[in-house]
């Protein structure tokens, strides 16, 4: 690269090939060039008739706003090799700081097409923390293409890599449900993950899109619920998904607990059932606030024991 000063209007603003939104706040950078100006020369690769913005298209963009004439740039000769010149921008990017998964996809997605997904420098991928595997590297790719919405949602961290990846090869009307469902709830990445898989075990099962399961007349019972939180929507849709997925086990549970009260236990003893009926588990668990009421406890719940009663219940797993 040489460098030298360069007219903005040379620039050319529609060649976005080499651009990789951070999809978060820029509001420190914005600030900065308010303050400073331009401290870090623009890259620029030039080609017939003008230049095409390698690294630096919020700074070029804030002196076309602010009447900029010319920017000391640092330039790619006409005819450099493209794979080249970003892997030299991928370099400097990684050694300037995280990178949000948003970047990540989008840098996937470039190298992918520069390259090919078979020759994707292995010092890169390592760098960005991805696997080389190709169908991982083909899916960060397909997350890319998902464009605003899925960039936006990852860059902000309201949903996770995971997720992410999970409904990248979804048809789009599904993805884009299951993402705006996501972003309304705001929970974890492992619950991220618990729902999407039990929306795909659904849709399978019943020979349905992912977006039908999510069209459900309950499922948007509970998303349109005025009186819940999102924590309140997100235990609600998991017990339902949770329900659909499995309703031989959740009518099983439900058949035990009636049992369980029919048993009439004393007030403080509580029994608790395995979660899916398999090899051991079973507790009883006992509040008191002193020795007299705990005996009273154990007095009330021994013939209860020795009547065998509790063999009924616990013999059907």
């Amino acid at each position: 690269m040489d460098c030298r000063f360069v007219a903005v209007k040379d620039i050319d603003f529609t060649d976005r090939s080499f651009e990789i939104g951070k999809f978060s706040s820029s509001t420190g950078v914005r600030e900065s060039l308010e303050r400073f100006g331009i401290f870090d020369p623009v890259w620029l690769l030039e080609k017939p008739g003008g230049y095409t913005v390698v690294d630096g298209f919020k700074r070029v963009g804030w002196a076309k706003e602010n009447g900029g004439q010319d920017l000391l740039c640092r330039i790619f000769a006409q005819g450099s090799d493209p794979g080249r010149v970003f892997s030299q921008r991928m370099e400097k990017k990684i050694f300037e700081g995280e990178i949000n998964p948003a970047e990540k996809a989008q840098i996937i997605a470039i190298l992918a097409r520069l390259f090919g997904l078979e020759e994707i420098p292995g010092l890169l991928l390592a760098s960005l923390k991805a696997s080389n595997r190709r169908e991982v590297l083909c899916k960060w790719a397909l997350v890319a293409q998902k464009g605003t919405p899925m960039l936006d949602a990852l860059g902000s961290g309201e949903v996770c890599e995971r997720a992410a990846l999970d409904i990248a090869d979804w048809d789009p009307g599904s993805s884009d449900s299951v993402l705006s469902l996501l972003r309304a709830l705001r929970c974890s990445a492992s619950i991220q993950v618990e729902i999407i898989e039990r929306i795909n075990e659904i849709a399978i099962r019943e020979d349905i899109t992912r977006s039908d399961v999510l069209e459900m007349e309950r499922v948007r019972k509970i998303m349109s619920s005025q009186e819940s939180n999102h924590r309140e929507k997100t235990r609600a849709l998991r017990e339902y998904l949770s329900a659909l997925r499995n309703p031989r086990l959740v009518s099983r549970r439900k058949e035990v607990r009636q049992e369980i009260e029919a048993l009439g236990l004393p007030s403080g003893a509580r029994i608790v059932f395995p979660e899916a009926f398999e090899g051991g588990g079973w507790q009883m668990e006992l509040s008191f606030s002193g020795s007299e009421e705990l005996r009273r406890i154990f007095r009330t719940i021994e013939p209860l024991v020795s009547s065998g009663q509790l063999d009924a219940v616990l013999g059907k797993r």
